[in-house]
């Protein structure tokens, strides 16, 4: 992969880790630019999976590897470093963290009149009736107030905004298979489950859900995939109103992580992507086949 950056003429490329400079030294042939990923050992309030930022993670260098690293790099004919990159968290709906690895990194000194500090991404997004998202305006107000209390003057700013930017810009749409009554909650199977959404899954994120064609309230039920598995569960208690086999239900908020997640999990068929504007439909990626499945066997 680095090789490939390499070749492809990448600007900066971000270090991990002193592995990563060996490599890149045999690899290079003129000047690259480089960032140091740096652990600002902060402690984010999300789920464990998406917090990256906090002591013992597995990405980055801490503060005083970190040092040494910016010293090798300064001694490379090859590599030039450009300043450095922090990232504490995905899904996070308090901006506090994002000052404190502000601070955090400041620690590890000049680093050039203009270096690059890239202050990663993370902005939560708002999933739930119940999550109170910052606004664009409340995260990038943070970031710049601590920039110009903790960094130089001329340090130029990176965001990443990822989840933030997509999140909301997709739904799922899912067909009712089954419902089940006669239990705590009626239990509502879908054509779909933990092969398009693993988020409930993997990250324990909540999602709301609504039958198309009745929006809004209705019996709490159990949304559920048709995967081999009782973790298969895409929405515990969730009110939907008078469920019935064929009606299309529709989950909002799946444009970050759920395609890029999806999978063949017990050979299901990944669902097609349409794109609508306007009044106009268009698929962008169309849905897999059995043939697609098999295309690989020999």
């Amino acid at each position: 992969e680095l090789a490939m950056a390499v070749g492809a003429g990448a600007g900066t490329i971000v270090i991990d880790n002193f592995d990563d400079i060996d490599r890149l030294e045999k690899i290079v042939t003129d000047e690259q630019r480089v960032l140091i990923r740096v652990i600002p050992d902060v402690e984010a309030d999300t789920h464990e999976a998406m917090a990256t930022g906090h002591a013992g993670s597995k990405f980055g260098l801490s503060v005083p590897d970190a040092v040494r690293a910016a010293a090798r790099l300064r001694a490379s004919d090859r590599l030039r470093l450009d300043g450095v990159h922090v990232h504490v968290g995905s899904q996070l709906l308090d901006t506090a963290p994002f000052a404190r690895a502000v601070e955090a990194i400041a620690s590890l000194g000049e680093l050039g009149e203009h270096a690059v500090y890239d202050l990663g991404g993370g902005l939560g997004v708002r999933y739930t009736y119940t999550d109170q998202a910052p606004t664009v305006d409340e995260y990038v107000r943070t970031l710049t107030d601590a920039a110009r209390a903790h960094l130089p003057a001329n340090a130029r700013l990176i965001i990443e905004p990822g989840r933030s930017l997509v999140a909301e810009s997709a739904l799922t749409l899912y067909r009712a298979v089954t419902v089940k009554r006669g239990r705590p909650r009626a239990l509502v199977a879908v054509d779909g489950g933990m092969g398009d959404n693993l988020e409930p899954m993997l990250y324990g994120q909540r999602f709301e859900a609504t039958v198309t064609s009745r929006v809004g309230g209705g019996e709490p039920c159990d949304l559920v995939g048709r995967h081999c598995e009782s973790g298969d569960t895409l929405i515990r208690d969730v009110p939907l109103r008078a469920p019935a086999v064929g009606d299309l239900i529709a989950v909002p908020v799946t444009g970050a992580y759920c395609y890029s997640i999806s999978n063949n999990y017990n050979g299901a068929r990944r669902p097609p992507v349409v794109f609508c504007h306007d009044g106009e439909a268009r698929a962008v990626v169309r849905r897999e086949t059995y043939e697609d499945l098999l295309r690989r066997d020999q």
